[in-house]
């Protein structure tokens, strides 16, 4: 397979997988750091059932890894860069000046509340180092 084919086969694979809202948001909530499952449950508001599911598949296909940690399992991303990749990705979905503010706002709550998140996570670290 010539590489070109084989790197768009790579790149078709993963944004089938990151094709769901709760793994796009898993993605995000992992780049402030590692995270239980029932951390993401509470930041997602899913069942853990589901959160585990997702989990998996994002484990299966090597975008996030796993620590155990006593009785607890922590997820981190494989590649941190990627959160930033999607979050930097949000102007590309934000329609023209034409178009319906609500997605615009939404994008830009969206990042502000990843960005929060981050900063409040950095703040914690910093305290407890």
């Amino acid at each position: 397979m010539p590489h070109r084919a084989l790197v768009a086969q790579q790149l078709a694979e993963m944004c089938s997988t990151l094709s769901h809202p709760v793994r796009i948001s898993i993605i995000v909530e992992l780049r402030s750091g590692e995270l239980c499952v029932n951390s993401l449950q509470d930041i997602l508001g899913i069942r853990q059932s589901a959160v585990s599911q997702h989990l998996a598949l994002l484990k299966s296909h090597k975008l996030i890894k796993e620590r155990r940690d006593g009785r607890n399992v922590l997820y981190r991303l494989a590649t941190p860069e990627l959160a930033a990749w999607l979050v930097d990705g949000i102007p590309l979905i934000v329609p023209d000046v034409s178009e319906s503010n609500l997605l615009k706002s939404a994008a830009q709550r969206a990042i502000n509340h990843w960005s929060e998140a981050k900063e409040k996570v950095a703040a914690r670290a910093s305290r407890s180092g």
